[in-house]
C-alpha cells in the first residue's frame, strides 16, 4: 500500500539542525530505497513561493502564500510503499526530520500509477520544465464533499487530460484525514498522535505534481480543477537550485 509522508517545518531551520539534515537524509535514503519501502521524494521551495487558487461564479481568485494559516508548513514529502500503517510510521519515525520537525503519514487511495515521468521526477530530472505540487484542500463546511462522485469523475477527467498533454508526473486522493498519523521523535522516544498535522477545519484531501513551463501554467490548471470551484487548491513549486 502506497504512503505519503508530508515533512512539516516551522521555519527554516537553524545552522546545526541543517548540518545535521544534510548529513542523516541521504544515509535514510539510501537505507529505506534499499528496503525498497522509499519510492520517491522532493523537498517544496518556501511557502512564500506558493499561491491559492479558488473559483467562484467562474471566476479565478489566486492569492499569494499557502492555505493553511499555521505555524507548520509542508516542507517536503517522500512517497512509500508499505505492507501496513505500523510500517509505514516505523519508517517515518527514522527520518531525521521527525526529530526535529513533524511528519504526517497517510495513506492514499487505490489507483495511484507510478511512470517514467514520476521516476524523472523523483531523480530531480525536470528538463526544461519545473514541478509543482498542487495540494488539495477541504473541509467539512463545503456544500460539496471531495468524495462527491460527480466531483470525482470529473477530477479523473482533468487529470487525464493533463496527462495528454504530457503535464502530468503523479497524483490521486488520499484516505480520510482520521487514518493519518503525526510522528514525532523527541529524546529518542518516538510520539505517535491520531489525525493530520494541521490542526484546522481543513485538511489535504489529495495532491498532484504537474510539470509546467512556468507557475502561471501551474495556477492555470489547478484553476482547471473541479475541487477549485468548491474547495481551494495550493500552487507550489518544489526546490531548486
Amino acid at each position: 500500500m502506497k504512503y505519503l509522508l508530508f515533512i512539516a517545518a516551522e521555519g527554516i531551520p537553524t545552522e546545526e539542525v541543517m548540518t545535521v539534515l544534510q548529513r542523516e537524509c541521504p544515509l535514510w535514503v539510501k537505507q529505506m530505497e534499499g528496503r525498497g519501502v522509499r519510492l520517491l521524494g522532493r523537498e517544496l521551495d518556501l511557502p512564500e513561493t506558493a499561491a491559492t487558487v479558488r473559483v467562484r461564479d467562474g471566476e479565478m481568485l489566486v492569492t499569494d502564500g499557502p492555505f493553511a494559516e499555521t505555524k507548520e508548513f509542508v516542507a517536503g514529502f517522500d512517497l512509500l510503499e508499505c505492507a501496513d500503517l505500523e510500517e509505514a510510521v516505523e519508517v517515518a519515525a527514522k527520518h531525521p526530520s521527525s526529530w526535529f520537525q513533524t511528519v504526517e503519514v497517510r495513506p492514499f487511495m487505490d489507483g495511484l500509477q507510478l511512470g517514467k515521468e514520476a521516476s524523472a521526477f523523483g531523480r530531480g530530472e525536470d528538463g526544461a520544465a519545473r514541478p509543482f505540487l498542487l495540494i488539495m484542500w477541504t473541509g467539512e463546511t463545503s456544500a460539496v464533499p471531495f468524495d462527491d462522485q460527480a466531483v470525482m469523475d470529473e477530477g479523473e477527467v482533468w487529470r487525464l487530460d493533463v496527462e495528454r498533454r504530457g503535464l502530468q508526473v503523479l497524483g490521486n486522493a488520499l484516505e480520510s484525514p482520521d487514518t493519518a498519523r503525526t510522528v514525532r521523535v523527541r529524546d529518542g522516544e518516538t510520539l505517535v498522535t491520531d489525525g493530520p498535522l494541521t490542526e484546522t477545519k481543513e485538511f489535504i484531501a489529495g495532491i498532484d505534481v504537474v510539470s509546467c513551463a512556468d507557475r502561471q501554467q501551474a495556477i492555470q490548471l489547478a484553476a482547471a480543477h473541479p475541487i477549485a470551484r468548491y474547495h481551494a487548491i495550493e500552487v507550489r513549486p518544489f526546490y531548486s537550485e
